[in-house]
C-alpha cells in the first residue's frame, strides 16, 4: 500500500482516538471493522488520488461519517490544555462538517472534471454548437482589446 494512502487512513482513524475517550467495546469493534475495510480499499488503489476518489464515493465514507457522529454523541471528548479560546460543540461540529465537505469535494474533483470535460467534448461534436462556441471564444478574446471607458 502506498505511504500516502496509509497516512490518510491513519489520520482518519486518529481523528477518533485523538478527539474522544472511547471506552465502549462495541464502538471500538466498529472502528476496527470499518478500518479493516478501508485498508482493503487502500490496498486496491495505486495512489492517493485513486484512494480518495474511491473512498469519497463508497459507502465506507458514509459509514465513517455516521460512526464519527455516533462517537461524538456518545463518548466524552478529550480535553487538551491550551491557551486558546474554548470552542463550543456547535463550532466544532460545524468545522468538522466543513472539513468533511472540503475533503469530499477535493476527492471527487478529478471525477467531476472528467465528467465536465466529457460533456463539453460531446457538445463540441455538434457542428452548430461547435461553431457558436468558436465565435464566442473569438468575441471574448478580441473583447479584451477594447478600450475601457
Amino acid at each position: 500500500m502506498d505511504n500516502m494512502i496509509k497516512q490518510s487512513i491513519n489520520s482518519r482513524k486518529e481523528a477518533f482516538t485523538n478527539a474522544y475517550d472511547i471506552k465502549d467495546e462495541k464502538i471500538i469493534n466498529k472502528i476496527d471493522d470499518l478500518f479493516k475495510r478501508v485498508e482493503e480499499l487502500g490496498n486496491e488503489c495505486k495512489d492517493i488520488m485513486e484512494f480518495e476518489t474511491k473512498f469519497a464515493s463508497s459507502p465506507l465514507n458514509t459509514e465513517y461519517t455516521n460512526l464519527f457522529t455516533e462517537i461524538a454523541s456518545s463518548c466524552s471528548p478529550i480535553v487538551y490544555e491550551s491557551e486558546s479560546i474554548p470552542e463550543d460543540s456547535n463550532t466544532v461540529a460545524d468545522e468538522f462538517k466543513d472539513d468533511l465537505k472540503f475533503a469530499a469535494r477535493e476527492a471527487t474533483q478529478p471525477l467531476r472534471r472528467a465528467a465536465h470535460q466529457e460533456a463539453y467534448d460531446k457538445v463540441r461534436d455538434i457542428p452548430v454548437v461547435n461553431e457558436a462556441l468558436g465565435i464566442k471564444q473569438h468575441i471574448d478574446f478580441f473583447g479584451r482589446f477594447r478600450k475601457k471607458d
